[in-house]
């Protein structure tokens, strides 16, 4: 293909994507510019058993927590609750059916969160993991995946939260 003929492919799309592009835009901003209101309530730890329970549909998930649970930042619960959300969703895309375990223990310092599965597939191959570490990394925490020396393959973050900076409800 000529460059004539990419110009005038771009020139075709170009009002395309525009429009899904101001489309896009309309949905989380709102037609006045402010932000909209969200489909749904905010993610939270609070809400973990519902995220368990969608993936638990077709897939056994097992999960626990540790250590005396606590109001967290904002944004180190977020992060948490994402990191468990990417990893039980690239879990389920790169080897569906195999058991997973999902683990959090509150300690003095903070929370690590711990995702654990069964069989040789590592989840995130595409892009789970520069993800996953990214939102760690976001609150100061840090981030590994990879495989276990007993089998199978956990994901663990280790989010930054004194417990003398426990936001209060």
């Amino acid at each position: 293909m000529g460059r004539l003929e990419r110009w005038r492919r771009v020139a075709r799309a170009g009002p395309r994507v525009g429009g899904a592009l101001r489309a896009g835009l309309l949905r989380v901003l709102g037609r006045d510019g402010q932000p909209a209101a969200t489909a749904g309530p905010a993610p939270s730890l609070t809400r973990l058993d519902a995220l368990i329970d969608e993936f638990a549909a077709g897939q056994p998930v097992r999960w626990r927590v540790g250590g005396q649970p606590r109001p967290l930042p904002a944004a180190v619960d977020v992060a948490a609750y994402r990191i468990i959300q990417e990893a039980l969703t690239d879990a389920c895309r790169q080897a569906p059916g195999r058991a997973l375990a999902v683990r959090l223990r509150y300690d003095p310092a903070g929370l690590t969160v711990e995702v654990r599965g069964d069989g040789p597939a590592t989840p995130g191959a595409g892009l789970g993991p520069p993800g996953l570490r990214a939102r760690a990394e976001s609150v100061g925490g840090a981030f590994h995946a990879g495989p276990c020396p007993e089998g199978g393959w956990l994901i663990r973050a280790e989010l930054p939260a004194p417990e003398d900076e426990a936001e209060l409800p």
